[in-house]
């Protein structure tokens, strides 16, 4: 989480989970800021050491920011298990107001579990939007899902200003009966000013592996009556249509991800995590691949393009097998894998011709290795300068062969992400033939070896073929 305040400065919150931390009575949530843009960043303190006149017996988990103007306001769960809260600061998130009897209180939690927003609570000339889930089985994600919303000029800390949407539950026998359930939703306002909220998706496998690449497009109706009122229907997502829902093709859509509508480009934008081609089956849990940060864009919500990667392990692109494995951790259960280190639930901000990233991150320290791919020991803070411009066909260039390490001969060509390129070999130059399968490039400068069948004269080229979000899953190795 990530917002830039009235002052200029940027801050960042971050949250402490895991069965050492108090989630489950007492949320902890830390900030921290920079003022130089992102170079450094100091402390600011914990969420309820910050509330004035007094430290709060109140704590915030899974928490949202958002700014009415100079004022800064976050919204998030007092616990797993705790009421939804809200506070203000007026000093750019040095202070906060505390939570109590008259002002703060929300919603009350259900089936013993909080009402928990989502990462983005959006504005727009009527008010302010922030979509809740409410887990209401024991079953991971299981969520019931609803829009709350708050009239302009509306006391934000008072439960009254906020009007409550209906309710809407999943069916297990959605998406051919793999649907396990949908979470962390945020709104997202559309070029034509209408309201949806994302969500991402949770579907499996049989064998209990995430398959990913889908999300989730909830209609919101901001109703001439107090409440606003929301609608699915689980086909494929379809704009024309009025009140339009259902589900679209999506890269990081098994992850949390949030989507952002940029009028400048005319684009959806969004900061995703990504599964190279060869990872996407059975042996490899979307839900928990996290190790390639991508940006994506769609002109019309359904047809995403994968525009850059921003972050990666460089183990998952590597030519040598070994060390591709040693990028997971697994098989879980016997069954899959999970990406041993992780780049995860990124946040991104647009401004000018910059997005700012943040992302929580499981990386190897000095005190070795993360504990899981999904847990978190780094924040890690990116910009992506001139983030409009798009790759074309002519960014991708092959050299001739050259002599590297050892004599040995390469190939080297400058790489569109995510993109498919296959080696050829010709005895002629004119007749040329695959050699081996297409591999996916993380893009930019490029390598790769030639091995030449001896006494044999051979030419060398690399082509591209197309675009790897595109062409789908590919089976598991035997």
């Amino acid at each position: 989480m990530m917002m830039r305040c009235a002052d200029g400065s940027l801050l960042s919150s971050h949250d402490w989970f895991g069965p050492k931390s108090s989630e489950g009575k007492i949320g902890q949530t830390f900030f921290v800021r920079s003022r130089d843009e992102g170079k450094t960043w100091l402390m600011e303190g914990e969420m309820r050491n910050l509330t004035r006149p007094q430290a709060d017996d109140e704590g915030v988990y899974w928490q949202a920011l958002f700014r009415d103007d100079g004022k800064l306001f976050s919204m998030g769960a007092a616990s797993i298990s705790g009421p939804l809260v809200i506070r203000r600061s007026d000093d750019h998130g040095k202070s906060w107001t505390m939570v109590d009897e008259k002002q703060g209180r929300l919603l009350a939690p259900e089936h013993g579990k909080t009402w928990a927003c989502g990462p983005l609570v959006s504005q727009d000339t009527r008010g302010f939007w922030a979509v809740l889930e409410n887990q209401q089985s024991n079953r991971w994600a299981d969520n019931q899902i609803k829009v709350i919303h708050a009239k302009p000029n509306a006391d934000l800390l008072k439960a009254d200003s906020w009007q409550s949407s209906n309710i809407l539950t999943a069916d297990p026998s959605w998406l051919q009966g793999t649907f396990r359930g949908w979470l962390e939703a945020s709104p997202l306002l559309t070029r034509e000013g209408k309201l949806l909220a994302t969500l991402r998706v949770d579907h499996r496998h049989p064998n209990g592996a995430g398959i990913g690449g889908k999300a989730a497009l909830i209609h919101v109706e901001p109703s001439t009556s107090a409440h606003p009122w929301i609608h699915f229907t689980p086909e494929p997502y379809d704009s024309k249509k009025n009140h339009a829902s259902g589900f679209i093709d999506f890269p990081g859509g098994g992850v949390r991800f949030i989507i952002r509508y940029d009028r400048a480009s005319d684009r959806y934008w969004s900061v995703c995590n990504y599964i190279p081609r060869r990872f996407r089956n059975e042996r490899y849990n979307a839900e928990r691949f996290r190790g390639v940060v991508a940006l994506v864009s769609s002109a019309n919500m359904t047809d995403w393009s994968i525009e850059r990667v921003i972050m990666h392990d460089p183990r998952l692109y590597a030519e040598d097998p070994a060390t591709v494995r040693s990028a997971f951790e697994g098989p879980i259960s016997g069954k899959y894998f999970h990406t041993a280190f992780g780049l995860q639930y990124p946040w991104f901000l647009i401004e000018g011709e910059d997005i700012l990233v943040a992302v929580r991150a499981a990386w190897h320290s000095p005190d070795g290795p993360p504990h899981a791919g999904h847990d978190a020991n780094y924040h890690v803070f990116a910009r992506v300068p001139q983030f409009r411009r798009r790759s074309s066909p002519e960014d991708f260039r092959c050299e001739p062969l050259v002599k590297g390490e050892n004599g040995a001969r390469e190939i080297r060509f400058l790489a569109r992400p995510a993109r498919l390129y296959q080696w050829q070999s010709s005895q002629d130059g004119k007749n040329w033939h695959d050699v081996g399968e297409a591999v996916e490039a993380v893009g930019g400068a490029t390598v790769r070896k030639i091995r030449e069948t001896p006494g044999m004269a051979q030419q060398h080229r690399i082509v591209e073929r197309g675009e790897s979000w595109t062409e789908g899953a590919v089976p598991p190795a035997p």
